[in-house]
């Protein structure tokens, strides 16, 4: 075989080049996509598990034959934020469990029921990045002010028709922002539904929309 040949069979410096170049823009023009599919996902998931531990707690509330109060507690503007679930004897009690630790310094404020995620305070990787930016289920209306609502085991209703309200999510930092509200209405009905205030919009919920 002749050195020419061999010349043929090879890639030139320009062709390769070229070649690279192709990869990296192709590379660029996928990672917002990839990123957004990410935000998607996890505003998804976590959405779900609100949903999730919102029936549980419901179910439990029948199952004790008591009434279970359902709070989040938040640090760091929703940056960090968990679920706590605990019977009541109290219709109007306005303190939502510590579910930022199994066990609290007050033992009063244990959510023996259940709490999401099981480390609050050394991990938030189950929120996977998605923050809390409002809640208006409960008695509060504001993220400082933060009121559990409270299901009766007989009806599984609230027991006040103005604990009704929302959860709202806010997705991961990225090319897109989406928002998902955990909405519960007085009968304690829980559904999920995208926020009108949400900047993009997720296709699976495009039928699916409420106010915070």
């Amino acid at each position: 075989m002749s050195a020419t040949t061999a010349r043929r069979k090879g890639f030139t410096l320009i062709e390769m080049m070229v070649t690279i170049a192709v990869i990296v823009v192709l590379t660029l023009l996928a990672v917002p996509s990839f990123q957004a599919q990410r935000q998607r996902a996890a505003i998804r998931g976590a959405a779900d598990q609100l949903l999730s531990f919102w029936n549980q707690s419901r179910f439990e509330a029948v199952k004790r034959n008591s009434m279970v109060k359902v709070g989040v507690v938040q640090t760091n503007s929703g940056a960090q934020f968990c679920l706590g679930a605990a019977t009541t004897t109290n219709s109007g009690d306005t303190t939502p469990c510590d579910c930022t630790t199994a066990t609290p310094s007050d033992a009063t404020l244990t959510c023996n029921v259940a709490r999401y995620p099981a480390d609050m305070g050394s991990s938030q990787a189950e929120w996977r990045g998605v923050t809390l930016v409002g809640v208006t289920l409960g008695g509060g209306t504001t993220l400082s002010n933060i009121q559990p609502a409270i299901m009766d085991p007989k009806r599984t209703a609230l027991t006040s028709t103005g604990m009704s309200g929302t959860v709202t999510l806010l997705s991961p930092p990225g090319p897109n922002t989406y928002r998902l509200n955990l909405h519960v209405d007085k009968f304690g009905r829980p559904a999920l539904c995208e926020s009108t205030s949400s900047v993009h919009h997720l296709s699976d919920f495009a039928d699916r929309r409420c106010a915070n």
